[in-house]
């Protein structure tokens, strides 16, 4: 009886720890200040290739600071298959 029952708790632990690693793959990751201001940057940098990039960086701080108090979400990536 005590072997089955610790059969029992090992298989219910197993299958959360399962569920755990599996939650933690499919999830997207946001971005963080630097990855979108490299983005917009980059942006930047292909539609306007005269800008100094003190000037880019600028726009795009004040761009930025703008989203944040605004409270706009900013552009979700385009979601890839997931990673395995």
């Amino acid at each position: 009886m005590i072997r089955m029952i610790n059969s029992v708790a090992f298989i219910g632990l197993l299958a959360c720890g399962t569920q755990a690693i599996a939650d933690d793959s499919t999830s997207p990751g946001t971005p963080t200040s630097r990855q979108m201001m490299k983005e917009c940057i980059d942006k930047q940098k292909t539609s306007d290739v005269s800008m100094s990039k003190a000037a880019m960086k600028r726009m795009c701080k004040d761009q930025l600071k703008q989203q944040k108090q605004s409270g706009t979400p900013v552009e979700a990536p385009p979601v890839d298959a997931p990673r395995t």
